[in-house]
């Protein structure tokens, strides 16, 4: 029941995301001081802003930003935690000790340090963000592909595979890595709405975009002056904020009754 839930939620946005704008038809950008603070009506469904700007219009547009920028983080998290996990584990012991200190390094880092040096070294944009974000992101992705890799090392399939000359190209990608991306895409997965929350932490310091463009975080910081005059400015970014977020936490995670499985296959090894 959580699963529908969340499946709800989630698509309940993406659709609100990629086809509101065009359904509300009103420029984002579009100021009209004479309809300032309206209602929700025929035109305008959620109302307007402090400037007369479509409130549906700039939500829907900012969906959109905030889960491109969600999927560019988490892919680059997953791209580069599996290419720098499987490197580790296929290195020599030199390379690998480099290779697992610079993930040690960027797992222990805050991901929001990670994501305002990158972006102040690129620009301030919702892409250099979502690049510093999905930076953050691989070191703890790659240690956990180094250590689920290590493990697959020692079974008898893989042992097989080297005996019959496979080199380690093709055990990688034949045998390792069919092992190491189930449980690391499911653990990555549930840590993509604390991507969009930082996202919009990041976007409310200004520092995705022009506190002008519409994105639920700079949304929420522009219209804070009004929180308690007006306070259904403030209201639907953030409910967008936490539907979504809500319901991928509903959608990712298993339900109460299900048993819980470590996505850690690691063995118990008994202590002499």
């Amino acid at each position: 029941m959580r699963r529908l839930i969340g499946l709800f939620a989630v698509a309940a946005v993406a659709v609100l995301s990629t086809g509101g704008v065009l359904i509300a038809g009103h420029d984002l950008h579009a100021v009209d001081l004479a309809h300032r603070h309206a209602g929700p009506g025929a035109e305008h469904w959620l109302g307007t802003d402090h400037l007369g700007r479509d409130i549906f219009a700039r939500l829907a547009a900012g969906g959109g930003r905030a889960m491109a920028a969600t999927g560019l983080a988490a892919a680059i998290a997953l791209a580069g935690g599996l290419a720098l996990g499987l490197f580790a584990a296929f290195a020599p012991p030199a390379a690998r000790f480099l290779a697992l200190r610079t993930a040690d390094l960027a797992a222990i880092m805050p991901e929001l340090v990670i994501a305002i040096l990158v972006a102040a070294a690129l620009g301030f944009s919702p892409w250099s963000i979502a690049l510093g974000l999905g930076i953050a992101g691989t070191g703890s992705t790659a240690i956990m592909v180094h250590g689920l890799a290590t493990a697959a090392f020692r079974e008898p399939y893989v042992k097989a595979a080297e005996a019959l000359g496979t080199g380690p190209f093709g055990i990688a990608w034949r045998h390792v890595l069919p092992a190491v991306l189930p449980p690391v895409t499911t653990n990555l997965a549930g840590h993509v709405g604390h991507i969009t929350m930082n996202y919009a932490a990041l976007a409310f310091l200004g520092l995705g975009a022009d506190s002008g463009a519409p994105d639920w975080g700079s949304m929420l910081f522009e219209y804070r002056f009004f929180l308690f005059d007006h306070p259904a400015l403030v209201l639907w970014p953030a409910l967008a904020l936490l539907l979504f977020v809500g319901g991928l936490h509903c959608l990712i995670e298993p339900d109460s009754g299900s048993t819980r499985r470590s996505v850690l296959p690691f063995r118990k090894v008994s202590s002499p």
